[in-house]
């Protein structure tokens, strides 16, 4: 039995902020996280691979232990396609490379245990080169909005949901192009909500509700006991996930989970982590006054670097936070638990745990935002597990310890 296991090669740090929390796996992009979208793609169960985040046992990485037969190795930046796959399948006795990058490879049960307690794989057999218009790659945290209307079209795919109004429907929505609009049965619609779907697909996962009045101009998911909130708009490329609170007016942004900006507001071409909350009227700049590209910072090597990209608003990393009526400039990163509430717009990198405010940036004691996570969480009937605190400790001491 073959074992899937996602691995993190050097490239992957520039994917911090986002993933101080989280593996590279578990980012998202269309519906599906990245692991989600692999599974599915190769119907096989992840094992995960060499754990070295500050997340290790948040996720429960299976070690070597537990491995029982033959892996195959998959680099979790890059993002199945139907060629890709069959490049895989059929590379038995090789491994796949796209540039410097390692995307695939098999090992048999020594090769996997030796490889898990190395750290990465480390393949001798010979290399085959994949066409990178096949291999899709996520290298910087604005390439998952990029990669978001492809994949919405391949997580349509992959889940082979019929295309239609749905059950869950008002009488009074309108569905324009009910054909490219795709409705889970436990998806609700409220009256006057208006779909539509001539430029790109539209998915709704199970028990989502969008409400009266707001418009969803596809490319648009919206996932699991999500909720698009009322005379909402929100324009193509917009991922917002499970059980996520969206509002106000939203373009080409990503919301990973639990996530809230309920209230008026825009945002553009930006993703949020998880347990986000923006206050009412945010509003974040995705366009420089010069239209010229955007500079980001990037998180691990506190270098700026040039995005390629003309429209790029913010990355913001868990449980950040901003006050109402809060600015945001082109190109602002936010870390974990940062909380804006400044006058004017603040600095365009926000550290981890800091306070943005008046007079000035303070340090978010540990204790105290301890116990934000806590209330905010138990808001939605969630416990703050003693790994996820641990976490949370790891990424205090590494960023502001």
């Amino acid at each position: 039995m073959t074992t899937l296991i996602l691995f993190e090669d050097h490239r992957a740090t520039h994917l911090q902020p986002l993933t101080l929390t989280r593996p590279v796996h578990d980012l998202r992009t269309g519906l599906l996280t990245i692991r989600e979208k692999w599974e599915r793609a190769l119907g096989l169960a992840a094992a995960g691979g060499p754990a070295t985040g500050h997340w290790n046992r948040l996720f429960h990485f299976k070690q070597q232990t537990s491995i029982s037969g033959a892996g195959l190795w998959i680099n979790a930046r890059y993002l199945p396609t139907p060629e890709l796959v069959v490049a895989i399948e059929q590379a038995l006795s090789g491994h796949l490379r796209c540039g410097d990058d390692l995307v695939a490879v098999r090992s048999d049960l020594t090769q996997t245990a030796a490889w898990l307690a190395g750290g990465h794989p480390m393949p001798t057999n010979p290399a085959h080169d994949v066409d990178p218009a096949i291999a899709p790659s996520i290298r910087y945290p604005w390439d998952l909005f990029l990669a978001a209307p492809r994949e919405i079209a391949a997580d349509i795919a992959a889940l082979g949901w019929p295309a239609g109004r749905g059950a869950g429907v008002s009488e009074t929505a309108i569905i324009d192009h009910p054909e490219r609009v795709f409705i889970h049965p436990t998806a609700v619609v409220e009256p006057g909500a208006i779909l539509v779907a001539e430029a790109g697909l539209i998915l709704l996962a199970a028990e989502s509700r969008v409400m009266a009045g707001a418009i969803l101009r596809g490319p648009v998911a919206v996932g699991e006991a999500a909720s698009v909130q009322m005379a909402a708009r929100i324009s193509a490329g917009t991922c917002i996930g499970p059980r996520c609170k969206v509002g106000g007016e939203v373009a080409s942004s990503i919301f990973h989970s639990y996530s809230n900006k309920a209230h008026d507001g825009y945002v553009g071409n930006s993703v949020f982590g998880q347990w986000v909350n923006l206050g009412a009227g945010t509003t974040a700049s995705n366009l420089k006054v010069t239209y010229g590209g955007v500079a980001m910072w990037d998180w691990p090597t506190g270098e700026t670097v040039d995005s390629g990209q003309q429209f790029l608003g913010v990355i913001m990393a868990d449980h950040s936070k901003t006050a109402i009526n809060t600015k945001l400039n082109t190109g602002t990163v936010c870390g974990v638990h940062s909380v804006v509430a400044a006058d004017g717009f603040p600095p365009r990198r926000i550290p981890s745990f800091t306070w943005v405010l008046p007079g000035g940036q303070a340090v978010y004691r540990l204790d105290e935002a301890v116990v934000a996570m806590e209330r905010m969480m138990a808001r939605r009937s969630v416990a703050l597990e003693p790994a996820y605190r641990e976490m949370m400790e790891a990424i205090f001491q590494a960023e502001r310890g």
